[in-house]
């Protein structure tokens, strides 16, 4: 790869690993609904921007059917089980976590497109992936469900949403612009979150400190945004195999960012859990295949 696409394919891994440790800092002073409010708001300013500065037309009409789907399970759903799940979990935990979406993509991808039927590989990876998580949850398997059990199973809901997303995308998309596909979920997302906000997080609130829009802005403008443009100009670029790979570093920013800034315990179950997770993905990724056009999050779409 060149300096430039280095510096792009750093810059993609920096920006949605770090997201979770965002989502923690908006959590400081408002609710999770709101969280994922404001984290859709600054997207759509700067897809606007972006529309309004490239003269691009955009019809919502054209491809509501997959706008609405996306809108739901990649957007409002699993932003807002991310959000909530890191009420309970650390933000470690969830990047960590997230990072499970090749493994999910992949079993879903097996049920509805020929193509992508399961190997005895991907079916070891996605075993292996399972059983970091069974880690993950090791001290909540005996007795009742703990808070921080709820926060995993949250964040593993979360995880098959996206999951299900890409593979719908991948076949409902046809002709469908990237940003026209983004631009469709945001729009048709903010009708769910909305409503669901002033439903259980009434009233609305304002927050106050700074460092709460830094965190909207970060996950809006760049986690959605930028890291979208990036993605698919580095997907013309370096191919999906190579570009898959930055999901290797969501957990090494996560846990990193969690650990050194929000001062987050580290145990022996986030680290075996994780190098599990992380050696399944591998597994999972080592012959290059199909890759599927939506973000992972948040993601123009690969959240929190």
């Amino acid at each position: 790869m060149s300096v430039k696409n280095w510096v792009k394919f750093f810059a993609l891994g920096l920006v949605w690993g770090s997201s979770f440790f965002w989502i923690k800092i908006g959590l400081q002073e408002v609710g999770p609904l709101h969280v994922v409010f404001f984290r859709v708001l600054f997207a759509l300013l700067g897809l606007g921007a972006f529309y309004l500065f490239t003269r691009r037309s955009f019809s919502i009409r054209k491809a509501w059917k997959l706008y609405l789907f996306l809108g739901i399970f990649n957007v409002a759903l699993p932003f807002f089980l991310v959000s909530w799940s890191e009420t309970h979990i650390t933000s470690g935990m969830a990047s960590i976590l997230n990072s499970m979406q090749p493994l999910t993509t992949s079993l879903i991808a097996a049920i509805f497109i020929e193509e992508e039927k399961l190997t005895p590989q991907r079916i070891a990876g996605l075993l292996l992936g399972f059983g970091g998580v069974l880690v993950l949850m090791s001290n909540k398997l005996s007795g009742a469900l703990t808070s921080e059990g709820v926060g995993v199973l949250a964040m593993v809901i979360a995880v098959f949403c996206y999951g299900s997303s890409r593979v719908f995308a991948r076949i409902h998309n046809g002709g469908v612009k990237p940003e026209d596909q983004a631009l469709g979920q945001f729009v048709l997302g903010m009708f769910f979150i909305i409503p669901s906000m002033l439903t259980f997080e009434s009233p609305f609130t304002l927050p106050v400190r700074p460092v709460s829009y830094l965190a909207f802005a970060w996950l809006g403008l760049l986690g959605s945004f930028f890291a979208a443009v990036t993605w698919y100009s580095l997907l013309d670029e370096i191919g999906p195999a190579r570009v898959s790979m930055t999901t290797y570093m969501f957990p090494l920013v996560g846990v990193i960012l969690g650990t050194t800034i929000l001062k987050e315990p580290v145990n022996w179950r986030i680290l075996v859990g994780g190098l599990i997770i992380l050696g399944a993905i591998i597994i999972v990724n080592q012959k290059k295949r199909p890759d599927v056009i939506v973000h992972p999050a948040s993601r123009m779409t690969k959240e929190s």
